[in-house]
């Protein structure tokens, strides 16, 4: 586990609001991916189209990252952190995959915002940055507009219910060793070994569900991988820019994300007590954006 020290020693670009600016994009187009995952459940396995995501995604980063650090992409400062990190991404790829399969995309959604509060609690216990009570406030606002955006639409712990909570811890800790690897290596680079070591495990594990795609699913495929690629590069950009604990009450926009793409695309509307989550979850992140310097300043 990384020392408080070092964890000090992380933002190589100390510019929170841009960092926060650049997350904010991220979460914003990768509902877009889910949304189409779970279009794709219909009718093709859940393990092919996590495939298809991470070979796309692949693909996409890897000439990018060729042209600009060579065969040193294949010398990562940190291999074994590269790997649980990858290990991670995908696992929890394959969690909320599962989970969008067998519920409403921001129900999934939802229930996968634990990790904010993870990422917080071990900021604070493990990396021992310093939380500020305000913020804490804010995010458990959040978490609070979460549990109200989600709450129509569930009855009972479901199977998609511990997916999605498997798929968020597991994301929890994959930010917190992205924190730690961009001291070390570029984000180019960490986002392209995730990819590899994804779409190789997925297409060691293929011949084992296959399923011949419709030929409109192709387009889709490339699509999910496209986003997949360009939502996690903004997402590691961010983490070295501002601290995790800064970066995390901002997290629940995503929810909004998936909600505007639940409707798009299958029509899903929300009940009035879902709108009064997304505005809990709003305020969580305006609030916290005011707070940011003063908290920082004054240490809790």
């Amino acid at each position: 586990m990384p020392s408080p020290e070092g964890a000090a020693a992380q933002i190589l670009d100390d510019r929170p609001m841009l960092g926060v600016a650049t997350l904010v994009a991220a979460l914003a187009i990768l509902p877009g991916m889910d949304a189409i995952a779970k279009l794709l459940a219909g009718h093709l396995p859940i393990l092919e189209i996590v495939w298809a995501r991470y070979l796309v995604y692949a693909l996409f980063l890897l000439p990018l990252a060729l042209s600009r650090h060579g065969l040193a992409l294949f010398r990562p400062a940190r291999p074994l952190l590269q790997l649980l990190r990858g290990g991670l991404m995908a696992f929890s790829a394959l969690m909320f995959f599962s989970a969008v399969a067998r519920t409403p995309l921001a129900d999934a959604m939802a229930v996968f915002f634990v990790y904010p509060l993870l990422i917080l609690l071990a900021s604070s216990v493990i990396l021992g940055e310093t939380i500020g009570g305000l913020r804490w406030a804010m995010v458990i606002l959040g978490f609070i507009g979460a549990a109200l955006v989600t709450h129509p639409g569930m009855e009972g712990m479901s199977w998609g219910v511990i997916f999605a909570l498997a798929s968020g811890t597991s994301y929890a800790a994959a930010m917190m060793v992205t924190r730690e690897l961009a001291a070390h290596d570029a984000p180019l680079v960490t986002a392209a070994i995730s990819a590899l070591l994804g779409a190789a495990v997925f297409s060691f594990l293929l011949p084992f569900v296959w399923s011949m795609p419709a030929s409109s699913d192709w387009p889709l495929m490339a699509l999910m991988g496209a986003i997949a690629a360009v939502g996690h590069f903004l997402i590691i950009r961010a983490h070295r820019m501002a601290t995790a604990s800064q970066l995390a009450p901002y997290g629940y926009t995503e929810i909004v994300a998936a909600i505007l793409f639940g409707f798009l695309v299958f029509a899903d509307m929300p009940a009035r007590v879902v709108w009064l989550g997304i505005a809990m979850i709003m305020a969580s992140g305006v609030a916290a954006s005011w707070s940011n310097g003063r908290l920082d300043g004054e240490g809790g």
